[in-house]
């Protein structure tokens, strides 16, 4: 059984990232026709010049006042319509609890929680008539904590409950879905590593990256396409009895 999107018009977020353009690849190879943004700093031209035709670069910061309604109403106008979502836009920080501060916990739930709730607000919205899909990108940081990285944990957990917020709130025609990541080599994971290499010495974050990985019943880290994979499928027709769910894409790491 395949995936087959022929026809369906995606929007994702983050498209020019690690996930995110991992997403918009196995979307085109589906046969959907995608907008992707980003932020301004030259990275969606790049992205959209690799992707090809079938993919329409935007660019905007998710947290400027008035910016993710103007995301979805362009995805709209370019797209003909949207008949899907895929929340891949965020950031992550990793420092210990006790020195995290406000203006970083705010930036960090600005990004990861409230832009990517009023782009899916404004995407179902336009979706709730003739249907449609959200799948947001949350992390396995939600199940269990982090203390190195409290902002990012709180913000991924917040999205599992907004999920399940979404799938109530505009079912039955418009399902919602979260996908749990555990490591997965990104850049934003070589930032983790270099992040504890600063604060534990050189080869800590190696180390770290061995033990997490080593932890997991499958015994190493994922790859963006195994991500992108499930993300796929809760997008399609074969997920359609699959709604308010957060999947682990882990390994095994998490279980729960």
């Amino acid at each position: 059984m395949s995936v087959d999107l022929e026809g369906r018009r995606v929007l994702v977020t983050g498209g020019a990232g690690g996930l995110g353009s991992a997403c918009v690849r196995a979307l085109l190879g589906a046969g959907a026709r995608v907008a992707f943004c980003d932020v301004p700093d030259g990275r969606v031209r790049d992205a959209a010049d690799a992707f090809g035709p079938a993919a329409v670069g935007l660019e905007s910061d998710l947290t400027a006042a008035g910016e993710p309604a103007r995301v979805v109403e362009e995805s709209n106008r370019v797209l003909g319509g949207v008949d899907a979502l895929v929340n891949c836009a965020g950031i992550m920080e990793t420092v210990p609890l006790r020195d995290v501060h406000e203006d970083a916990w705010r930036r960090v739930l600005d990004v990861n929680l409230t832009a990517t709730f009023l782009v899916t607000q404004a995407a179902a919205n336009a979706m709730r008539d003739d249907g449609g899909a959200v799948v947001t990108l949350a992390s396995v940081a939600a199940r269990s904590g982090r203390p190195h990285a409290v902002h990012y944990a709180a913000s991924k957990a917040a999205l599992l409950s907004m999920t399940k917020s979404v799938a109530l709130a505009y079912g039955p025609t418009v399902r919602a879905n979260a996908v749990c990541p555990g490591v997965v080599r990104t850049p934003m994971w070589d930032g983790i590593i270099a992040d504890r290499a600063r604060e534990f010495g050189e080869g800590a974050g190696e180390a770290y990256l061995r033990d997490v990985t080593s932890s997991a019943p499958l015994g190493r880290a994922g790859v963006p396409e195994e991500v992108a994979s499930v993300v796929l499928f809760l997008v399609s027709d074969l997920a359609a009895y699959v709604t308010g769910q957060a999947i682990n894409v882990d390994g095994g790491l998490e279980m729960d």
